[in-house]
């Protein structure tokens, strides 16, 4: 008698981890039904006054594509469900056999305990031959009993697991009917959005002469909105541009230094040379003209053989030559001065010529406006972003992409409080339209730290606003966010 395992654990790694992906989808259309109350919140106030503007036209825009990507949310959910379906249909195939052949094998020891326990167990020891036979017997009623007990058990735990996965069962098609249900209404309010929008761009298009007016104002905000945010990062990358020329300075002045101490060695040590070259030849004349004297005194005749000689003055014993002084030290390699914030910030910050490769600044958001310049075909007018609009509910958390030193905490009356953080090889990243923000300026942050939260906007929802510059050139954000 075999009795099969209820789930593999291969099986229940394959639900644990299609249970996780589920969650992970449904999290993020909380989200995004949180940002259409938002905007439709403060657009069904606006509506009510009859007052439709082209802040009207900006905020359904923006829900048409919350829409569009919680629908495609919503479609994961549902292939999510449906493979949660399919491994619960497989799990439940696999206890229904699995309940077979435990009923199977909990028949044949009901059996074996009918024939051969209960009343006939006095009888079977009795009849014993010997004691041995009797030990013998009595063991095979005990493993009888036990194994009887033990069946039960089986088919107990074999039925609760058939009857869970039934029921698991029937609770993800209930959780599927909800989700189609939720995907058809998304899919009406999606079109009856497209609906307004046409509504309301008609209803802007009739006024020329407002509508020209509307239409300059939202390009003077939109200018200076950018002007200001650029004014920032000019200011910055100005300090950064004095800081690495300080420290080209200085680096210039030990370099100076350095050459200046090695040339007075240098000096030095010919002079020396030159002094040890001057008493080696006064001592070489000296010797010379002793050895002259010496020989000429030897020639000269003696005025009498009585006159006795005259005494010679000791030989002075020629000096040793002096030794060569030693070699100046070898000359010192300059030592480069390292900008210490610099520094600082290489420990903290990632390597951001690696394109693709940053976190999102805020979760679960949607890309309502694009990088660089685009033409709104609708308003005809061409609006140019130095970065990118992530659409997100109202308090948000907002977090560093990258770690490194937060540069400028300021407030822009159009863009809320702006944070700069400035990362090596001269790259900044900017966080814009914050309500509340949690660094300072002048502090050292690690990726992934909470900066702020995102702000409401006057015409409805939040939105981020989040761009990358490496020196005076801006970047299209979404090339480096993973």
């Amino acid at each position: 008698m075999t009795l099969l395992p209820a789930t593999g654990h291969a099986d229940n790694r394959e639900m644990t981890r299609i249970t996780r992906e589920r969650s992970k989808v449904e999290s993020t259309l909380k989200e995004l039904k949180k940002q259409l109350d938002e905007y439709q919140s403060k657009l069904g106030s606006t509506k009510k006054n009859e007052r439709r503007s082209i802040a009207d036209l900006n905020n359904i825009r923006t829900q048409i594509k919350v829409y569009e990507r919680l629908i495609a949310e919503n479609q994961a959910l549902l292939n999510q469900l449906d493979k949660e379906i399919a491994q619960l249909q497989s799990e439940l195939q696999e206890n229904r056999e699995t309940y077979h052949h435990v009923s199977t094998d909990f028949r044949q020891v009901v059996v074996a305990a009918y024939k051969h326990g209960g009343d006939r167990n006095g009888e079977l020891m009795l009849s014993s031959g010997s004691v041995n036979d009797a030990i013998v017997r009595g063991r095979y009623m005990g493993f009888l009993s036990r194994s009887v007990g033990s069946k039960v058990n089986d088919l107990q735990t074999s039925a609760q697991q058939m009857e869970s996965s039934r029921a698991q069962l029937q609770e993800t098609y209930k959780q599927k009917e909800l989700a189609m249900k939720s995907q058809q209404e998304q899919l009406q309010s999606y079109s009856s959005k497209k609906r307004e929008k046409e509504e309301v761009l008609t209803g802007i298009q009739k006024d020329k002469q407002a509508y020209a007016a509307r239409i300059t104002e939202v390009r003077r905000k939109q200018r200076a909105m950018q002007a200001k945010i650029e004014s920032l990062i000019m200011a910055q990358q100005e300090l950064i541009r004095q800081e690495q020329e300080r420290a080209r300075l200085a680096a210039q002045q030990r370099r100076l230094r350095l050459a200046q101490q090695a040339e007075a060695r240098r000096k030095a040590a010919e002079q020396a040379r030159a002094e040890a070259a001057r008493s080696r030849r006064a001592e070489e004349s000296a010797r010379i003209a002793r050895e002259k004297a010496q020989a000429a005194g030897q020639r000269q005749p003696s005025a009498s053989a009585r006159t006795e000689e005259a005494p010679k003055p000791p030989l002075r014993p020629a000096l040793p030559p002096r030794e060569a002084p030693p070699p100046p030290p070898p000359k010192e390699e300059p030592v480069a001065v390292v900008d210490q914030t610099e520094s600082e910030i290489d420990r903290v910050s990632v390597d951001f010529d690696k394109g693709g490769s940053l976190p999102w600044p805020v979760s679960n958001g949607v890309v309502v406006r694009r990088f660089g310049s685009s033409l709104d075909k609708e308003l005809n007018i061409v609006t140019v972003s130095n970065g990118i609009d992530i659409s997100v509910p109202a308090g948000t958390p907002v977090k560093s992409v990258s770690g490194g030193k937060v540069v400028q905490v300021a407030y822009l009356p159009t863009f809320g409080n702006v944070v700069i953080v400035r990362h090596p090889k001269s790259y900044l990243t900017v966080y814009a339209n914050l309500g509340r923000v949690s660094v300072a300026k002048g502090e050292m942050i690690r990726s992934r730290q909470l900066l702020g939260s995102s702000a409401a906007m006057p015409e409805g929802g939040s939105q981020v606003h989040f761009e990358v510059w490496k020196g005076k050139s801006k970047l299209n954000p979404q090339t480096w966010l993973r």
